[in-house]
C-alpha cells in the first residue's frame, strides 16, 4: 500500500469536501453566536454540573495542536473521566461536576495521536470500532469502505496490536457494528447477525465490550428494537451522535431505559466555535434527554 494514496491531513479532507460556501457561511453564524456568548459571559455555564460526552473520527497530524489547546482549555474547569465512570455516575446520580467523557467513532489509524494527546491530560477515551476495517491494508478496499460506509476520502485504519496498545494505555474499546451498516436500513434479524459479530470478534481480540455506538448517530438512522437488543446482550449503555448533555438528580436510573448523546468535535475548527456547542448544551439540560426519543420507532 502507498502512503501517499492515502490522506493523513485534515487539510486534504477539506478540498476534497464539497459544499464551501455552505461551510463559510456555517462559520459566520457561528462566529456570531461565539461572540454573543462572550458579551453576556456565558462561558461560566461550562461550570454547571453535567455529564457530557464528546467525540471525534479523527485527529489528523495538521489538528493535533488545536486538539491539545481543546483539552488545554477544557482541563480548567472540567474533569475528565472514562466513559464508563462517565455511564455509571448517571446511573447513580453523582453527577457533582462538569465531568467530561470522550470517544472516536470509526477506528482511523491517527486515533493515536489523539491518545498520545489525551493521554498527557490524563483523559481516557472509548474508541468505538469497526472489526471490519481494523488491520485492513489492501487500498482498494480502504477505497471503497471509506466511500461506501465512511463518505470520505481514503484514510489509514487502526491494527489489532494499536488497539491492544490503547487498551494497555488505559483506554476502552466499544463496539461500533461490524462493518458500518446503517442500523434502520437493515433489517432487525441483519442488525441482530451484525452486532454479535462484531461483538464476538471484539470479545475474542479486547475482552469484554460493554458500550455500543450505532452508526450515522441520527435518531432515524436507529430503531427501539435495536437498542433493546443492545442492552438484552448485556451493554452498559448505547450512544448516539445527537447533540446534548446529560443531569441526573432524581436517582439511580435503569440502564435500559438510558439513551445517550454526544457533541461532535473537529479539531480544526475554532476553539470559539466548539465552545459554543459545549455552552448550548449545558444551558439546554433536561432530564428528560437521558431517555430514549419518541421518535425513535
Amino acid at each position: 500500500m502507498k502512503d501517499t494514496e492515502l490522506v493523513d491531513t485534515y487539510a486534504q479532507i477539506k478540498s476534497a469536501q464539497s459544499g464551501k460556501f455552505r461551510a463559510a457561511l456555517r462559520s459566520s453564524v457561528l462566529d456570531a453566536l461565539s461572540m454573543k456568548h462572550s458579551l453576556f459571559g456565558a462561558e461560566s455555564e461550562l461550570k454547571t454540573p453535567r455529564v457530557q460526552f464528546l467525540y471525534f473520527h479523527h485527529i489528523f497530524k495538521d489538528e493535533v495542536k488545536n486538539f491539545e489547546k481543546l483539552l488545554a482549555f477544557l482541563s480548567r474547569d472540567h474533569v475528565f473521566i472514562s466513559h464508563s465512570e462517565a455511564v455509571n455516575r448517571l446511573l447513580t446520580d453523582r453527577i457533582d461536576k462538569p465531568y467530561i467523557a470522550w470517544s472516536s467513532d470509526d477506528g482511523i489509524q491517527n486515533n493515536m495521536l489523539a491518545a498520545k494527546a489525551l493521554n498527557t491530560y490524563g483523559a481516557s477515551c472509548c474508541f468505538y470500532v469497526n472489526p471490519a476495517s481494523i488491520a485492513l491494508t489492501d487500498v482498494n478496499k480502504i477505497k471503497q469502505f471509506c466511500q461506501e460506509r465512511l463518505e470520505m476520502p481514503p484514510v489509514a485504519f487502526l491494527n489489532w496490536k494499536e488497539v491492544e496498545l490503547l487498551q494497555r494505555q488505559g483506554h476502552e474499546i466499544g463496539n461500533h457494528t461490524f462493518q458500518h451498516d446503517m442500523v434502520s436500513q437493515l433489517t432487525q434479524e441483519q442488525f441482530e447477525e451484525d452486532f454479535l459479530k462484531a461483538d464476538e470478534i471484539l470479545t475474542q481480540k479486547c475482552g469484554p465490550v460493554k458500550h455500543f455506538a450505532y452508526t450515522y448517530g441520527r435518531f432515524e438512522n436507529f430503531t427501539k428494537p435495536a437498542f433493546e437488543f443492545v442492552m438484552k446482550n448485556g451493554y452498559e449503555s448505547c450512544i448516539s451522535a445527537s447533540r446534548g448533555c446529560h443531569i441526573n438528580g432524581k436517582g439511580k436510573l435503569d440502564k435500559n431505559k438510558v439513551f445517550l448523546r454526544r457533541d461532535q468535535i473537529i479539531a480544526d475548527w475554532k476553539l470559539s466555535h466548539i465552545k459554543h456547542f459545549l455552552i448550548k448544551g449545558a444551558q439546554e439540560l433536561d432530564y428528560n434527554t437521558n431517555f430514549l426519543p419518541n421518535s425513535l420507532a
